[in-house]
């Protein structure tokens, strides 16, 4: 029995010193019959905060999850993105950064609330309302603002 014991400990130690370099390697995590292609590099989920210069609301601020919108391509949001180099933020400079207007099309706040545009959070989640209704299925909750799918109250 106790030979047993050691056996199963020196084959464990074995087993480890054998592993280890894998753990420190580039593709730690991934088995060596698996190349990696490309890696996930984007926060899972984030939170919204007004950046200074956009009209104050008393809305809660907006949390997002990329997992949640997984079945999304990257460009169906990021609509100036290329492909290959950094994915930007809406409000970067030259993108959404008009922080004082509404109205204008290259507002921070036209970039999640146009109706019109595919790309922004809201005309997105109209489109697909009405392809859950034309399906029977239940809608997302877009109004009222103060408490919706976005801008979700605190308890």
């Amino acid at each position: 029995m106790r030979s047993k014991v050691m056996y199963l400990a020196l084959l464990g130690m074995a087993l480890s010193l054998a592993l280890a370099p894998m753990a420190f390697s580039e593709n730690a995590g991934f088995s060596k019959f698996v190349e990696a292609k490309s890696t996930i590099c984007f926060p899972l989920e984030l939170t919204f905060k007004r950046p200074s210069g956009v009209v104050a609301t008393k809305l809660p601020a907006v949390t997002f999850s990329h997992g949640q919108h997984a079945t999304l391509a990257c460009a169906d949001c990021h609509h100036m993105w290329d492909g290959k180099g950094p994915v930007e933020s809406c409000n970067s400079d030259g993108c959404h950064d008009v922080m004082d207007s509404r109205q204008d099309t290259m507002s921070y706040f036209k970039a999640y609330h146009s109706k019109d545009a595919a790309y922004s959070c809201l005309g997105c989640h109209m489109k697909m309302n009405q392809e859950r209704k034309e399906h029977g299925k239940e809608v997302l909750k877009l109004s009222p603002c103060s408490n919706n799918i976005c801008h979700v109250a605190q308890k």
